[in-house]
């Protein structure tokens, strides 16, 4: 098979190092969404193709899963490609290495929005050309499509989003989503984390809105935690985000 995915070659930055200078989830999350981003400008459907092609993508979940941890100024070297593109949806995927050695893989679901409407666009036969696809799949498990309030769940974090967490889009970026659940787990959890986080986005956060999250642990071991907005019947589940 001819392999056709894109690979962007990185740094471990000082950002991307967690309390023990080692890197983290959330510079892992970095560097994928900077190679996902890359990869889709190759393909002409990037951050600056909106006027042209009216659409642009749309994260509705993450798994990232890492196997080892890497100082600072460690060269990575990111290799993703899309998976699939049909309907609305893009399931892409990606393996990170360092001095070729595997270190990190991860998977992601992408919609298609247009950039007019903000609705879900339907991926063309003109985009499905421009995106070389592959069949590899990282992970035997599907990423989760959805998440399920737990009855245990307390609320131990409270925010509001400020201007300091908006992205491009006007919204919370995604990775201010973990950052919000990294502060929500118990510091015994937070001290030994777990190697795979999978976030599933509901509902984008939009500038002012309080938040709360609500944690709570399952009988197999996963901490989740739930990012929700409102109250009673105007309450809004934001994403979920389990650790594992």
């Amino acid at each position: 098979m001819i392999n056709t995915s894109y690979t962007y070659e990185t740094a471990v930055t000082y950002s991307d190092l967690g309390p023990d200078g080692l890197l983290d989830h959330r510079g892992l999350a970095r560097m994928l969404q900077e190679a996902a981003s890359i990869a889709s400008d190759e393909c002409g459907y990037g951050l600056t193709d909106g006027e042209r092609t009216k659409v642009h993508w749309l994260l509705a979940a993450w798994r990232l899963e890492l196997l080892e941890r890497p100082g600072w100024r460690a060269e990575i070297a990111v290799e993703t490609w899309p998976r699939s593109l049909d309907g609305f949806r893009s399931d892409r995927d990606y393996l990170v290495r360092s001095g070729g050695k595997l270190i990190a893989r991860g998977a992601s679901r992408w919609y298609l929005v247009s950039g007019s409407t903000g609705r879900l666009a339907r991926i063309t036969e003109e985009i499905r050309r421009a995106y070389p696809l592959e069949e590899r799949c990282v992970f035997e498990e599907p990423l989760r499509k959805d998440g399920r309030s737990a009855p245990d769940a307390r609320e131990v974090f409270a925010s509001a989003a400020g201007r300091r967490d908006m992205d491009t889009n006007r919204h919370v970026n995604n990775i201010h989503y973990l950052e919000y659940a990294l502060e929500a787990l118990p510091e015994e959890v937070f001290a030994a984390l777990p190697g795979t986080v999978e976030i599933v986005f509901r509902r984008q956060i939009l500038q002012g809105t309080a938040f709360r999250c609500l944690y709570s642990r399952a009988p197999d071991g996963e901490h989740q935690v739930e990012i929700t907005s409102g109250e009673g019947k105007d309450a809004v589940h934001h994403a979920f985000v389990w650790f594992y």
